[in-house]
């Protein structure tokens, strides 16, 4: 059984999102098509509605599952490919792109993809089937320099050091190759009141390492700049410090008119503001919506507008 997320700041994101019902939007993470199915309930029959997703299981169930008027498009793959699909598919300007980049229940619910610690089944954490190694062989073949890299860079966690000792030591004896085992390893070197913390960080470490997360959200984030029609918006929304300070850092260039230092008496950077914020703030879910889906509680929107 497959669980249907509670989509995030839904109705922000919809407001925001349409500015011709009659256009062509984007979902880059279609998941089990909960923004998918908003944005077709708010737009005509003539729109165009595209739904990106690296899994296969997602595609398949949005397209048994959901009912939806308009022309719709299902692409089983990265949304990396965002830009080079719509200009092969004769869409080289949308109306929006929607970035929700929460994780997908087919993959926090299933064991077998071994995302989850508290699931115990194989460590893959792989999001497709055409990505070749696994969290296992990570694991299993780092050496200790990138296994400490991977964990302190993306996991942000301060014992990088010890846990990568403790994996090699582990492994050395017995290949680890479930997710119980993992974290039974990085338990045992960690005081129980920072077991969760431990393992959240570490675990997404893998994850993101694995299926590439950053540097996709970074290519992926300039593909919109050619993609979108002027006067459209990108609509984001993140929910860990990593994503969200390439998100921020993103939209900070690309709405300044001027990269150069401060101290330069001219402009020689000639570089251009490609966007403009709808919103001063960040926007938060409110706390009703936390109370009724907890997945909203470290949510952040930001939007923008392309202007040239």
């Amino acid at each position: 059984m497959v669980t249907v997320h509670i989509p995030v700041l839904l109705h922000e994101c919809i407001n925001y999102l349409i500015t011709d019902k009659s256009g062509v939007y984007v979902d880059c993470t279609l998941g089990t098509g909960g923004h998918f199915s908003e944005i077709a309930r708010n737009t005509d029959k003539d729109a165009v509605l595209i739904g990106f997703d690296a899994d296969p299981q997602a595609i398949e169930y949005c397209k048994q599952n959901l009912n939806i008027k308009q022309k719709t498009i299902y692409v089983n793959s990265n949304f990396e490919f965002l830009r080079k699909f719509c200009f092969r598919n004769g869409f080289p300007k949308v109306n929006g792109i929607l970035m929700d980049l929460g994780m997908s229940s087919f993959a926090l619910d299933n064991p077998e993809r071994g995302i989850a610690f508290s699931k115990n089944g194989p460590l893959d954490m792989r999001f497709s089937p055409e990505i070749k190694m696994s969290a296992a062989d990570f694991i299993n073949n780092a050496e200790f320099e990138s296994l400490r890299k991977v964990i302190w860079e993306y996991g942000e966690e301060k014992n990088s050091v010890r846990i990568s000792n403790a994996i090699i030591k582990a492994r050395e004896i017995k290949r680890i190759s479930t997710t119980i085992e993992l974290a039974d390893v990085i338990k045992k070197i960690t005081p129980s009141r920072f077991h969760n913390k431990t393992l959240s960080r570490v675990f997404q470490a893998i994850r993101i390492h694995i299926n590439q997360e950053l540097d996709i959200l970074e290519d992926t984030l300039q593909q919109t700049l050619d993609t979108l029609s002027v006067g459209s918006r990108l609509v984001i929304i993140t929910y860990h410090s990593l994503e969200d300070r390439i998100v921020k850092k993103f939209i900070k260039r690309e709405t300044t008119s001027c990269l150069c230092p401060p101290e330069f008496p001219i402009c020689t950077c000639n570089h251009v503001a490609k966007f403009k914020k709808l919103s001063k703030k960040i926007i938060l879910p409110s706390k009703e919506e936390i109370k009724t889906n907890s997945r909203a509680r470290s949510a952040k929107l930001r939007v923008v507008e392309l202007i040239t």
